[in-house]
């Protein structure tokens, strides 16, 4: 990792001073955190690009700022490569808008619920998000949150309580994917679920995109209405966010991002998604995850050695 500070040393030789040093600890840590992944270089030039100097609010052919037509050709451009992904069809739509995972979520929840209905996610302790529910959240405050944990003798989802839960509260979005579970998520009982009671299910994939895209996870998109995922974990893009949603609910979403929760989206952001989805789809990518997931099973191997030395 290289950086490419030229222009500030010149003018900012303190902030210059702490970049470099920055850059030093990241190239001397072995950091495990999902959210701490390394952009590559076309990443970091787009979303420093001149496309950070631009304003659009609103979506593609429907902007309230002139001077947008490129900047609709950017957003159109992530909207298809972001779907292709996934291989998604016509009756999907795209979000690439949110600033990050957390108003992602939010805007699905205010799309779809009103204040003081209920929502069903995994507690954080047990592995779930601040935004699946909890109390200091303001998917915690906003709406009424209910949780769903792990069997306290296996550490997995309990699908069976799942769905008592779920039958007993009655929630109006069930949410499935998580952050810290290092087990496979089976979406299809989670949609299972949602329809016996009649709610949306919101799968979060934030952690596991890549593992989606590349096939080595089971995909939520036949089992879920919205599904979402931040782009600079093991997609190892920019910092954002994308809302996949079912075409019959896409104006509700689309309405809640914007004008519902923020103004005009990160445009330069938008194009470095863009190049991130179109990487995704790549041979070299995909032989990526595989690597990721041999890792991570590498590691888990050798932690249960340890603990039974």
């Amino acid at each position: 990792m290289k950086n490419n500070s030229s222009a500030i040393s010149k003018s900012d030789a303190g902030l210059s001073r702490l970049i470099n040093k920055e850059t030093k600890r990241q190239q001397e840590t072995l950091d495990l955190i999902a959210s701490e992944n390394f952009a590559p270089v076309p990443v970091r030039e787009l979303v420093g690009s001149v496309l950070a100097n631009k304003y659009s609010e609103g979506y593609p052919g429907r902007r309230y700022y002139p001077g947008n037509a490129v900047v609709d050709e950017i957003e159109v451009l992530a909207q298809r490569r972001a779907l292709a992904a996934f291989k998604l069809g016509s009756n999907w739509h795209a979000n690439v808008q949110p600033y990050s995972g957390s108003p992602a979520n939010l805007a699905v929840y205010l799309g779809l619920m009103k204040p003081g209905e209920k929502l069903l996610g995994m507690a954080l302790s047990a592995g779930g998000h601040l935004t699946h529910g909890h109390k200091v959240n303001a998917s915690g405050i906003i709406f009424k949150s209910v949780s769903y944990g792990v069997d306290p003798k296996t550490g997995l989802i309990d699908y069976r309580e799942v769905e008592h839960i779920a039958k007993r509260e009655k929630p109006k979005i069930i949410v499935s994917g998580l952050t810290a579970y290092p087990r496979t998520i089976d979406f299809k009982k989670f949609g299972a679920i949602a329809e016996k009671v009649g709610a949306w299910h919101l799968a979060d994939i934030s952690h596991i995109a890549g593992l989606v895209a590349a096939g080595l996870h089971q995909p939520p998109f036949l089992y879920a209405d919205v599904v979402t995922t931040t782009t600079h974990k093991i997609l190892r893009g920019p910092r954002g966010a994308v809302i996949f949603v079912k075409k019959e609910l896409a104006e509700k979403i689309d309405r809640a991002v914007f004008p519902g929760l923020q103004g005009g989206p990160h445009d330069n952001v938008t194009a470095a998604i863009a190049y991130t989805f179109g990487q995704a789809a790549t041979a070299g990518y995909k032989n990526y995850a595989k690597l990721v997931l041999e890792n991570a099973k590498a590691r888990r191997f050798y932690a249960c050695y340890r603990r039974h030395r």
